[in-house]
């Protein structure tokens, strides 16, 4: 299936066109639209097999949105990159672009739209999503969701900001080689055999400050996005409640229902991390893959028999009599 490049706000990405609602889709730190065809992301997301418009954004500073990035005062330059703020590109862009969306992303694109979907849900929004996917959430989300995040890890997502500013992607790029482990939750994470080489060529693709930031801003979402799971709790108990309990079915308590997918032996990702987030969250639903192969053949069919679910529970839920 061929995709179409699109603009959506100030944002980049690619699409293709189907039925509504859509899937409004975000990608992990450091990747792309492209880096997530590569790792096999896009056969999981392809829109002949979830039956729907599947658009894919590249968050800001990132591959077709690399001009989105803000050159200000280097201070304040992360500020831009918090979970929060690229929620607001991914709502913007979602509005220019679908009438409806589920939003969903992986590893940092989890977050980002958790974030949305909280902002949403909290303002009775109309582009509040009637589902949500949340695919390798990073163990961070779950922490900074407790308020509880590791000062080492926030310590080492800062160091490789400055090694990167200070030396360029060819020291993180060789720190990895040395190590023999991934950056983070990006372009590189090993989900699939394609040469690391190619993902990170593509990686480099983007500003050196820009990606420094993103980190920066990474780290800083500690602070924001403590009591997650409480703010989407709260947006949820203001939405409107259903007129029965029950319909074919299909429950319709009031909420935005949520998949969770992990991978088994997932570092940075891990499965525990998963788990902790679907007990913070109502009505979510965990998927765990044996394998990076079991995800890639598996996860399409999920996330679309959950996408229809979703939708169905939300036209129940506003159409049925009461019981």
């Amino acid at each position: 299936m061929t995709h179409v490049e699109t603009r959506a706000a100030n944002l980049g990405g690619i699409s293709v066109l189907s039925s509504s609602p859509a899937l409004v889709w975000s990608h992990g730190l450091g990747g792309c639209c492209d880096s997530d065809e590569l790792r096999g992301i896009g056969s999981i997301l392809d829109p002949a097999k979830l039956g729907r418009t599947v658009l894919r954004l590249d968050l800001r500073g990132h591959g077709r949105s690399k001009s989105a990035h803000e050159n200000v005062d280097h201070q304040d330059g992360h500020k831009q990159y918090l979970w929060s703020e690229l929620a607001k590109d991914m709502r913007r862009a979602a509005a220019d672009s679908v009438s409806r969306s589920f939003f969903g992303g992986e590893a940092l694109g989890a977050a980002v739209a958790l974030e949305a979907a909280i902002a949403a849900q909290a303002s009775n929004s109309i582009d509040a999503p009637p589902g949500l996917i949340l695919m390798r959430p990073p163990q961070m989300l779950v922490d900074a969701a407790k308020g509880s995040v590791d000062p080492a890890l926030l310590q080492e997502i800062r160091r490789i900001a400055e090694l990167v500013m200070a030396d360029g992607f060819d020291a993180l790029d060789k720190e990895e080689t040395r190590e023999k482990a991934p950056f983070l939750d990006g372009a590189v994470a090993t989900f699939s055999s394609v040469a690391k080489g190619e993902l990170q060529r593509l990686r480099r693709t983007m500003d050196k400050d820009a990606f420094a930031a993103a980190l920066r801003g990474y780290a800083a979402s500690e602070q924001p996005g403590k009591q997650l799971a409480d703010r989407f709790k709260e947006g949820l108990a203001k939405s409107a409640p259903s007129m029965a309990a029950d319909a074919y079915g299909v429950p319709l308590s009031p909420g935005c229902p949520v998949l969770i997918l992990a991978v088994a032996a997932d570092e940075h990702h891990p499965v525990k991390a998963a788990e902790e987030l679907a007990r913070m969250l109502p009505d979510s639903e965990l998927e765990v893959a044996n394998s990076l192969e079991h995800a890639k053949s598996t996860w399409a069919a999920r996330i679309n028999n959950f996408l229809r679910k979703a939708w169905m529970k939300e036209f129940l839920s506003k159409r049925v009599m009461p019981q």
